[in-house]
């Protein structure tokens, strides 16, 4: 039961927006519902304490520091609500048998102009000189000293700006750190180059999608491990990015499993503002001011206007937009597929029976290239269902910025590892044999790349196997052709993470009257395979081979 606040305090505000986001007076992404859901809960847990003291103490000193951006310079802090309710989950619940903080790694995605830095700023200059941990570092990481100052320079100035609180708590400035002498507690920005996270007692991610990997992270992790008997904290702060398979993304993936209650993690804490993908349109500018919870106060509604403007204009500021503004994870080109329409054909116990006819898609690929089977059957109600097979060599997941998302997946079983530094050829050979066995396999469309041998030593048992051109002519319709089966919701998928991913990545490279599948634009640690695949299996379904086609200079006009 949530106890009986003093009107308008701190902790009243707080789980005051908590409560009007669940009763729908506040509209909200499902992250954002679940989490007000989750923490309310807290107050039934009898395991749970709420110190509601710690909550003042950091707020009120909060309040006391000056904006140093932006019009308000000078003025002191005066909290929203959203923001109140971030900070009573950080420093209010407590475990009563250890009295240690129960939320030790907050997640928080919030859209650009939400004052991210600012109050990750404020938490910084807390934990480090007014919690009482002896030798307490709070370390700013980013990518580069240039980001890891975006949090540490307004923690600075703040200090600077407040001489009687550098007097009170014997403070000491420096260019690139604040030192407490008493204490030895200090703030310092860091980068992502080194393994060494020290020993934090607070960790701050900054701009976490820009991340290569998640070495920094992981290096925070270890250190915050070292801290025994005592509750350090992780923060990790980000607008969402373009690269859907980074270690930011991933990370995201996990809170949200303990947001659905997928997991059971009562350490994170997650704040994800965004829309939700599959009933809101970022076409509707009130889903903007969803995503923004500083709608009105820091994000000024004029400029959000001129975005949303620009990116009903512009494919290039779309996906900008989508990113900065709406926490939409997208690649920088536009996308070929609507995936809301993706999202709506997921089955997860989808099953191809075995006997079925079905027909099957191959792309091979060399060393950092997935490789990709998927197996196509029309089911008995006319919807054609795609099951995807991928590969990835153990050398790629040492050598590129996918490398977490496909920990992930293997771990999960969505993609299948085999041994080197290329792509294993005979776990494919072996994996088709095993296909033709199960299933009727009525033809295997493949692309030419890297694939002829195996499919020779196939057509030599005796199965169909068609190459099918990737040029534009000829795949182009079998684009259009999938396109419309998923827009009709004649499309079924098993909703593979890996594909999915790949679904967000394909994109169209127009050529005269056609187009052919491409990676987004700069982009090429994107993958696409699978869901190349996919085209060859549905148009196997739809014909036995593609008709050759004259390739004259007609068909580009």
């Amino acid at each position: 039961m949530l106890p009986k606040f003093k009107r308008k305090s701190f902790s009243f505000r707080a789980f005051e927006y908590a409560q009007k986001v669940i009763d729908g007076r506040i509209d909200a992404s499902w992250q954002v519902r679940a989490q007000c859901q989750r923490s309310l809960a807290l107050f039934d847990r009898p395991d749970i304490a709420y110190d509601e003291a710690r909550v003042d103490h950091f707020c009120e000193f909060g309040q006391a520091l000056p904006h140093v951006i932006g019009p308000l310079a000078g003025e002191c802090f005066c909290f929203e609500p959203w923001q109140l309710f971030l900070f009573a989950n950080i420093f209010g619940f407590i475990v009563k048998a250890t009295g240690l903080r129960l939320h030790r790694e907050v997640f928080a995605l919030l859209p650009r102009g939400s004052a991210k830095s600012t109050v990750a700023a404020i938490i910084g200059n807390y934990m480090a000189f007014c919690e009482g941990e002896g030798g307490a570092q709070v370390l700013s990481g980013a990518t580069s000293m240039d980001q890891a100052m975006h949090v540490f320079e307004p923690a600075r100035q703040m200090a600077l700006q407040t001489p009687a609180m550098c007097e009170a708590l014997g403070l000491e400035v420096n260019a690139r750190s604040i030192y407490q002498i008493s204490s030895g507690s200090s703030f310092k920005p860091v980068i992502a180059k080194t393994k060494d996270g020290g020993l934090p007692w607070c960790a701050i991610a900054d701009e976490l999608h820009q991340a290569l990997d998640g070495t920094q992270l992981q290096a925070f992790r270890t250190g915050m491990g070292k801290r025994r008997g005592s509750d350090p904290l992780l923060l990790i702060i980000s607008t969402a990015g373009v690269n859907l398979a980074g270690i930011c993304r991933s990370e995201q993936l996990y809170f949200e499993s303990v947001l659905n209650g997928s997991v059971r993690d009562d350490a994170k804490f997650a704040l994800i503002y965004t829309i939700d993908l599959g009933t809101d349109d970022w076409k509707d500018l009130k889903v903007w001011k969803k995503a923004n919870p500083n709608y009105g106060v820091s994000v000024d509604e004029t400029h959000l206007k001129g975005e949303y403007e620009k990116a009903l204009q512009s494919p290039a500021a779309q996906a900008d937009a989508l990113t900065k503004y709406l926490n939409v994870w997208c690649n920088t080109a536009a996308g070929w597929l609507n995936q809301a329409d993706w999202s709506r054909a997921a089955q997860p116990s989808l099953e191809i029976p075995p006997g079925v006819e079905v027909s099957i898609g191959v792309d091979m690929s060399t060393k950092t290239d997935l490789t990709a089977i998927t197996v196509g059957w029309t089911m008995p109600d006319g919807r054609h269902a795609f099951v995807s097979y991928l590969f990835v060599p153990s050398g790629a997941l040492e050598r590129n910025r996918n490398s977490t998302a496909y920990a992930d997946w293997i771990a999960s079983g969505h993609l299948i590892q085999t041994e080197g530094t290329a792509s294993d050829h005979a776990a494919v050979r072996d994996k088709l044999k095993e296909l033709l066995k199960t299933y009727r396999v009525q033809v295997i469309h493949y692309d030419e790349w890297e694939a002829n041998t195996i499919m020779q030593e196939l057509a030599a048992d005796g199965a169909n196997v068609v190459a099918f051109s990737l040029k534009a002519p000829i795949i182009g319709p079998a684009m259009d052709d999938f396109e419309a089966d998923l827009q009709n919701r004649l499309i079924v998928h098993p909703d593979n993470p890996c594909l999915n991913w790949q679904a967000q990545n394909i994109s169209v490279q127009p050529q005269g009257k056609f187009k052919r599948p491409s990676k987004p634009t700069g982009q090429d640690h994107l993958r696409i395979d699978g869901m190349v695949t996919v085209i060859l299996a549905h148009a196997g379904l739809r014909v036995a081979a593609p008709e050759p086609l004259d390739l004259t200079l007609e068909w580009f006009d």
